[in-house]
C-alpha cells in the first residue's frame, strides 16, 4: 500500500482503458466544493466493489465516504475540498484490496485568479523594460495559473506578449530586452488566467524614457 502511483504513471501502465476508469475523469473545483468520484471495474478483473479502497495523495480515505454502486462500481464522497497541494492535482486513486493500484485522477482544487495589481515598469537603457506586478486578492490560487505580460503603443501598435519571465520569488515580473520605440507612450497590462477562470490588470501608461532607471 506504501507504492503510489500517480495518475500519469497509472495511464502508462494501464494499456487497455477497459481494466478501471475513475470518473470525472480529473475535475476542476472551487475550494469548498465537494465531489463524488466513482471508480467502475472490467467484469473481466473478477473483483467486487465493495473490496476497492481509496487513497488521496497516498493516504487512505475512511469507508464511511464509500458507496457500492454497482458490484463493478466504488464511489467515494469528498465533502469542502481544500486547495490542492500541488499545483500539478491532488493524486485520487482506486485500488484493489492487495493495494494494486486500478484507476487514478487528478483534482485540480482552488480559485480563479484576481486582478493583477501594482504593476511597475523600469528601463535601463532607454531600449529595455522591466516590469513586475503582484497577484490580486490573497494571491494563492493552489492551481497552476499562467500570468502574461502584455503591450502596445497606445494608439496604433499591434499587441505584444512579453517573454522574458523570471522564476522562483521573482516569478510575478518579465523582461523586454529590445525594440522598444521611444517619444510614443506604450499600453501595458497583465492577464492572468487558470482552469478555473481569468482576469486582466488595469492598463498602465508609460513613456520609456519617463522610467529611466
Amino acid at each position: 500500500m506504501d507504492n503510489i502511483l500517480y495518475p500519469s504513471t497509472v495511464r502508462a501502465r494501464f494499456h487497455h482503458p477497459e481494466v478501471a476508469v475513475i470518473s470525472p475523469q480529473d475535475p476542476v473545483l472551487r475550494i469548498g466544493s465537494s465531489l463524488t468520484a466513482t471508480c467502475t471495474l472490467s467484469p473481466e478483473l473478477g473483483l467486487h466493489a465493495g473490496t476497492l479502497y481509496w487513497t488521496l495523495n497516498g493516504v487512505s480515505l475512511p469507508s464511511s465516504a464509500y458507496s457500492v454502486a454497482s458490484p463493478d462500481a466504488l464511489s467515494v464522497t469528498l465533502h469542502n475540498l481544500s486547495g490542492s497541494r500541488q499545483q500539478s492535482g491532488d493524486n485520487l486513486v482506486c485500488h484493489a484490496a492487495d493495494g494494486r493500484v486500478l484507476a487514478g485522477s487528478c483534482l485540480y482544487v482552488g480559485r480563479p485568479p484576481e486582478k493583477p495589481v501594482n504593476l511597475t515598469c523600469l528601463s535601463h537603457n532607454t531600449k529595455d523594460l522591466s516590469c513586475k506586478w503582484s497577484p490580486g486578492g490573497r494571491g494563492e490560487t493552489h492551481v497552476r495559473t499562467k500570468y502574461t505580460l502584455k503591450y502596445k503603443l497606445r494608439w496604433y501598435g499591434q499587441e505584444k506578449e512579453c517573454e522574458l519571465y523570471s522564476a522562483g520569488k521573482h516569478r510575478y515580473s518579465c523582461y523586454i530586452p529590445r525594440n522598444l520605440a521611444l517619444f510614443t507612450p506604450y499600453e501595458i497590462w497583465v492577464e492572468a488566467a487558470n482552469k478555473l477562470g481569468a482576469a486582466t490588470s488595469d492598463i498602465t501608461t508609460l513613456d520609456i524614457l519617463d522610467v529611466g532607471g
